[in-house]
């Protein structure tokens, strides 16, 4: 008698609810290897990294300085996003962590990485991930321009 093929995951292991490994908000520089070194493990068959650079110019403006200010409740609203996003891909390992205080050209903002066992999974959560933050937490940053003008932007959305 005939026995049927063993499907081709039969031996994976079975999808659990995504983990935060950690998400913060403070005024500690960041890097993206922090998170990502954070995320990955043996399970990760992909690790997406995103960061937030502070550049030299919004539109045609030259910047030569931000300053980013949190509500009191930005942690929270950041652990809570990223709960969201693992739960709603699950096998995902997620990291996020967003600066705040003066920061100069070239210094990281926004840190997020995500560890999947395939790509797409890693990139739609890193995705989803970067876009709630902006969309929800509330930070706002002060931009100081070349000409010696400055303005406040929302972060959020």
């Amino acid at each position: 008698m005939a026995t049927e093929p063993t499907p081709h995951n039969a031996t994976a292991a079975p999808e659990t609810p995504g983990r935060v490994l950690f998400a913060r908000v403070d005024d500690t520089p960041i890097t993206v290897d922090e998170c990502t070194d954070a995320v990955g493990d043996a399970t990760a068959g992909a690790v997406v990294s995103f960061a937030g650079v502070v550049r030299n110019h919004d539109e045609d403006r030259g910047v030569t300085w931000l300053r980013y200010s949190a509500h009191p409740s930005a942690q929270t609203v950041l652990e809570e996003v990223a709960r969201e996003v693992a739960l709603a891909h699950p096998g995902c390992r997620i990291a996020a962590a967003h600066r705040v205080g003066d920061l100069g050209i070239g210094d990281v903002a926004l840190a997020c990485a995500v560890a999947s066992a395939h790509r797409a999974e890693a990139f739609a959560a890193c995705a989803a991930l970067v876009d709630e933050i902006k969309a929800r937490v509330p930070i706002w940053k002060e931009q100081g321009f070349t000409d010696g003008s400055t303005e406040w932007v929302a972060a959020l959305g």
